[in-house]
């Protein structure tokens, strides 16, 4: 037989379930507070709310045309090589994807897209 629970089972057994509530519940509360900043700044517009740990976003400074300033700005911070993002397409608009999901991801690794994207954005010319 395949042993497709024993991944599951050493993650509960080495976590516990509050262990990994815990984890869900801050990449949850991380997320948000990064949505938060980046909806408070005027050149991003966030396109979906943060649904557990997930939302996307926009930048568009001065007006500009959104889709191509967001895939510029997409590639630039990937090229940078601090943080990994990726896109999608929203009704028809070009979205980055922001989400925390990785096991060991702290709040430090999540407030670092906001670093990164800010100041990658504001030396884009």
């Amino acid at each position: 037989r395949r042993f497709r629970a024993l991944k599951l089972w050493f993650l509960m057994r080495a976590y516990g379930l509050e262990g990994l509530r815990s984890r869900i519940r801050n990449h949850v509360k991380w997320v948000q507070e990064l949505e938060s900043k980046l909806a408070a700044h005027p050149d991003f517009r966030i396109t979906t709310e943060s649904r557990l740990a997930l939302f996307t976003f926009q930048y568009a400074p001065d007006g500009q045309d959104a889709n191509q300033q967001t895939e510029n700005l997409l590639k630039r911070v990937n090229d940078d090589g601090r943080t990994y993002l990726t896109q999608t397409v929203h009704e028809g608009q070009f979205v980055i994807r922001m989400t925390a999901g990785q096991f060991d991801c702290t709040r430090d690794d999540v407030m670092t897209v906001y670093d990164v994207l800010t100041e990658l954005a504001a030396t884009a010319d």
